[in-house]
């Protein structure tokens, strides 16, 4: 029971959390800095996995009448409500709510991010910012569309999504319950769960340390996908009958699949640099979360009890989803490269003046990217 909820414990909050910092992200900084910011959050994911293995790990030799998991749910919900409680007190919600904030700072914090092409939530009761009132003009004149959801590249990103999100099911849940597989005892299988979340955390700050850097998502993402493929194969040769031939093996194949996480974390980076316009953001960080959760259905009804302890079904549907998605990823850059060539054609035909006047309108205009020439996507 401890086992399970350890593999279940990391994906309860992702849901809510993740789309609002990626939301908030996106307002505060520049394309070239998101893919850092968001690992910096994402990474608290594989922590959350060395920690909870250990305190998993410690709460697995109580004896009470008090069961254990229950000890380690209440251990890292409480943790989790304070640090909540601390976040809703001091995070705001967009550079103009930062009561810290001068108005000539709020101005400066939006001006700072001015290139990003991004609608920024600018309306705070109380607060003078005289240099955007253009802006509330502006937004009731072009009022933000949802015609942009049922576009191409929003729809080619759902089987990115979903074969992301589908191996992320199996691999989450699983991890703990296939190290047993592998021929180590229960209580092994927590504490050395921990070494994934170490590979986790470091894999997490260094792609997105260097999406940035590169300014290359789509080529991050692919590095972060290829071991995770290597660790399933591995599985499936060094224990193709659920009779381990090598556990030493089969526990680096286990580290190996702990790159994974860090292509998620990009997945929400791209969301954050390649999406403009309120509600299609909001609607497609929902649709990706909607996504994290049917993934992780079915990709735990490839693990079926009757291919105990091999699972071969749930390592091969490992290696063909990201086969698959590796495909779907060269696509998207395609396709975010010829958006961009298409944006700069049309920017041809204007004067520089014509350039200068209509890009300051769009700066903070809620527009959804296809909407606006000036707009540049992240491949």
């Amino acid at each position: 029971m401890l086992l399970l909820a350890l593999s279940y414990k990391h994906l309860l909050t992702p849901y809510s959390v993740a789309p609002i910092l990626v939301l908030i992200i996106a307002m505060w900084y520049k394309k070239g800095e998101q893919g850092r910011r968001v690992s910096w959050f994402y990474v608290c994911n594989s922590l959350t996995l060395i920690f909870g293995g250990f305190v998993a790990y410690g709460v697995s030799f109580v004896n009470t009448k008090f069961a254990s998991w229950r000890i380690f749910y209440i251990a890292i919900g409480a943790l989790t409500m304070v640090v909540g409680a601390l976040v809703a007190i001091y995070l705001p919600d967009s550079p103009v709510k930062a009561k810290r904030f001068t108005d000539a700072e709020k101005v400066a914090a939006l001006m700072r991010v001015k290139d990003n092409q991004r609608h920024v939530n600018v309306y705070n009761e109380g607060t003078t910012l005289t240099s955007y009132k253009w802006y509330a003009k502006f937004s009731h004149q072009e009022r933000p569309s949802l015609r942009d959801l049922q576009r191409p590249p929003r729809l080619a990103d759902l089987p990115r999504h979903h074969a992301e999100l589908d191996t992320l099911g199996g691999l989450s849940n699983f991890s703990n319950i296939l190290l047993t597989t592998f021929g180590y005892t229960s209580k092994q299988a927590l504490i050395l769960n921990t070494p994934s979340g170490a590979i986790g955390a470091v894999c997490v700050l260094l792609v997105g340390y260097l999406s940035d850097k590169w300014r290359d998502r789509s080529l991050v993402m692919l590095i972060c996908i290829l071991p995770t493929i290597l660790g399933a194969g591995l599985m499936i040769g060094l224990d193709p009958n659920g009779i381990p031939k090598n556990k030493a093996g089969l526990l680096a194949a286990s580290f190996l699949t702990g790159t994974f996480g860090a292509a998620f974390m990009l997945l929400l980076a791209w969301n954050a640099s390649n999406i403009a316009g309120h509600s299609k953001k909001v609607t497609a960080n929902a649709l990706t979360m909607v996504a994290f959760c049917v993934g992780n259905i079915l990709g735990t009804q490839t693990f079926q009890a009757k291919q105990a302890p091999g699972y071969i079904s749930g390592k091969i549907s490992i290696i063909a989803t990201l086969s698959a998605l590796c495909f779907v990823v060269v696509v998207m850059r395609v396709w975010n490269d010829w958006l961009n060539r298409k944006n700069q054609r049309a920017l041809a035909g204007m004067s520089e003046e014509q350039k200068h006047e209509m890009k300051e309108k769009m700066a903070f205009a809620d527009q959804t990217d296809r909407a606006n020439v000036f707009f540049v996507y992240t491949h």
